[in-house]
């Protein structure tokens, strides 16, 4: 596909091969990869789109106020399953049968708590969504819309031939920026769960340490 000398795509090169970086992408998303694409990553694709204020400036607006509710409805839900996380993991540490259980999951559990708490961290972030337009009938100066629009695509490039601007492309750190509360919670529950998992099979390393036990005896 032939592209404009006007278009600053933020893709890989055409002689790049983005299929490794693809594959390890769904991997390191697997858990999270619905909510990091209904709330991240298509929201900034629409707002790529629309990003000309010359042409359509009640687009841009409209997109942007689109992305705020997406968001803070995720960061909402975030914010709670990060604290029941959490508790969880407080939780099962109370229980009397933590104490035989295998050091791995113990870690596990440890390393749940650690993320769920960095999770609430990082949801503060919330008020840079206070930036962008509440309803799409604000009024907001094409200053102001050009602030919002850094908060998700690359920084601007110089005016092309006949004072035309550069079509800016996603901007990677502002994908990982915006996913970041998600992954972390999301990882939390998939350590607590794996965590909880070999707790259950404690019995099985138990029984086989003391029969080592009455080896060595």
């Amino acid at each position: 596909m032939d592209r404009s000398p006007n278009t600053r795509d933020s893709g890989p090169p055409d002689n790049c091969n983005p299929v490794p970086r693809s594959i390890f992408f769904r991997i390191f998303a697997f858990s999270y990869s619905g909510a990091l694409r209904y709330h991240t990553v298509q929201p900034m694709h629409c707002i790529q789109r629309n990003q000309n204020l010359r042409e359509d400036k009640d687009g841009v607006i409209a997109t942007l106020v689109r992305f705020r509710k997406t968001k803070s409805e995720e960061l909402r839900f975030v914010q709670g399953a990060a604290a029941l996380s959490g508790a969880a993991v407080i939780g099962v540490f109370s229980w009397p049968s933590t104490e035989r259980t295998i050091w791995v999951a113990k870690m596990l559990w440890n390393w749940s708590l650690f993320l769920s708490f960095f999770a609430l961290i990082s949801s503060a972030h919330q008020r840079l969504l206070r930036r962008l337009p509440e309803n799409s009938s604000d009024e907001l100066s094409d200053a102001d819309l050009a602030i919002c629009l850094c908060l998700f695509l690359q920084p601007p490039a110089p005016p092309g031939p006949g004072d035309r601007m550069f079509h800016r492309g996603i901007s990677r750190k502002m994908v990982w920026f915006w996913q970041c509360p998600t992954m972390l919670m999301s990882y939390s529950w998939v350590l607590f769960l794996v965590g909880y998992a070999i707790h259950l099979l404690t019995p099985v390393f138990d029984a086989s340490l003391a029969e080592f036990t009455t080896i060595v005896s």
